[in-house]
């Protein structure tokens, strides 16, 4: 099993929020983990990035599942699939709300 330090986990996670960023989302980030708000600030998500059983990095959704590409549910995202994984956060934090 890999060994990953924090500097290591802690740089993907930043590279994460910088590509949420420029894509036009509102990220921060928290150690391992990153904030993103939606626009309208009714939805938010908190995505880390820490080992499988494996050993082998991935992010988690806030609820615990590891992140799949959009159109290909069975294959877990990378941490270095930064464009796909921004636009599945963008897929769930970008769901539009409702109005009564």
């Amino acid at each position: 099993m890999v060994e990953h330090t924090t500097e290591e986990i802690h740089a993907y996670a930043k590279w994460l929020t910088q590509a949420c960023q420029m894509a036009g989302l509102d990220a921060e980030l928290h150690g391992h983990t990153v904030l993103i708000i939606a626009e309208d600030h009714h939805l938010s998500e908190q995505v880390t990035c820490r080992p499988d059983e494996s050993g082998a990095l991935r992010w988690y959704w806030s609820w615990g599942k590891p992140i799949a590409h959009l159109r290909d549910t069975t294959r877990i995202l990378t941490p270095d699939e930064v464009d796909d994984l921004v636009a599945a956060i963008k897929n769930v934090v970008s769901i539009p709300i409702r109005r009564r």
